[in-house]
């Protein structure tokens, strides 16, 4: 005797369960569906592709500028700051050449200088801006130097200064 529950024993075979239903089987086309344009679809698909470009580009690493360019903006910065007024007076009857004004890097010193023309002879005084702990601080002049050019080397350690301040700290650069 058969129960309830227990189904008859037949060969497996497979069923057409749209058939078995009574519904028609549904012929499967070879065509690739057409979709209908959504325009909304597209401006969200758009922004989801600019937030990943935005995501990327925030956390890209940060170019490492050379040590070059470093010193040439600091060139730049120093040239603008100098008291040109104050380093002509201090070099009477000297031509001041402002393109050779440079900026070099020695550790934790910078160092500035340029090319004074002393009729025929070219003197080139420099001034020197240490690191020191995470701050700058500009060396005192040298013991030898000559009174007349000490408010030269003054000015130039005041430009150097200011164009590292304006930089940022030590650690920064």
């Amino acid at each position: 005797m058969i129960d309830a529950f227990t189904l008859p024993d037949t060969e497996e075979e497979d069923i057409d369960i749209y058939d078995a239903l009574g519904l028609n089987t549904p012929v499967s086309t070879d065509e690739a569906p057409t979709q209908a344009y959504d325009p909304l679809a597209a401006f969200m698909d758009d922004d989801d592709e600019e937030e990943e470009e935005t995501v990327h580009d925030m956390f890209a690493p940060t170019p490492v500028v050379s040590s070059e360019t470093i010193e040439a903006l600091l060139a730049t910065l120093a040239r603008d700051l100098l008291d040109h007024e104050r380093l002509a007076a201090s070099v009477s009857g000297g031509r001041v050449d402002m393109t050779s004004l440079k900026v070099q890097r020695d550790r934790d010193a910078y160092h500035l200088s340029l090319i004074i023309d002393m009729g025929g002879e070219q003197i080139k005084p420099f001034a020197t801006v240490l690191a020191v702990e995470d701050a700058w601080k500009p060396m005192a002049a040298p013991r030898g130097l000559h009174a007349r050019w000490k408010p030269v080397y003054d000015s130039l350690c005041k430009a150097l200064t200011d164009a590292l301040s304006q930089q940022g700290r030590p650690s920064s650069l």
